[in-house]
C-alpha cells in the first residue's frame, strides 16, 4: 500500500487524485471530489475486512454507483502497475509525471 501511495506522489498525482484510509484499506478518487462519493478504488490490505485470497496478493477494487464493480488480485509485486490500471481504466487519468 505505501508503494501505491508514493507512486501517486511522485506521479505528482496527489493534484488529480484525492485519498483516505479506513483502518486497514486505502480509497481513492478523482479530484475533484463530488459528494457524496460514489465512485472508489480501493487498495486492500492483508487485514482487511475484504483481503486478498491468498497470502502475498492485493486485491484492488473498482467500487462504481452503478453497481458494475472489478475485484483483482495479483501478487503484492504488482500492486503499483494494478492501481495505475484502474486509474486510467476508470478515471481516465494518466499518471502526470512518472519518474522511473
Amino acid at each position: 500500500m505505501v508503494d501505491v501511495i508514493d507512486s501517486v506522489i511522485d506521479a505528482n498525482a496527489d493534484e488529480v487524485l484525492a485519498g483516505s484510509t479506513s483502518m486497514h484499506d486505502l480509497m481513492v478518487a478523482p479530484r475533484p471530489l463530488r459528494k457524496p462519493v460514489r465512485d472508489l478504488i480501493v487498495v486492500r490490505a492483508p487485514g482487511s475486512l475484504r483481503p486478498a485470497g491468498r497470502g502475498g496478493h492485493v486485491r484492488i477494487e473498482h467500487l462504481s454507483s452503478t453497481g458494475y464493480d472489478e475485484v483483482v488480485e495479483r501478487p503484492s509485486a504488482d500492486a503499483v502497475a494494478l492501481f495505475w490500471r484502474f486509474v486510467i481504466e476508470k478515471y481516465g487519468i494518466e499518471p502526470p509525471h512518472r519518474s522511473e
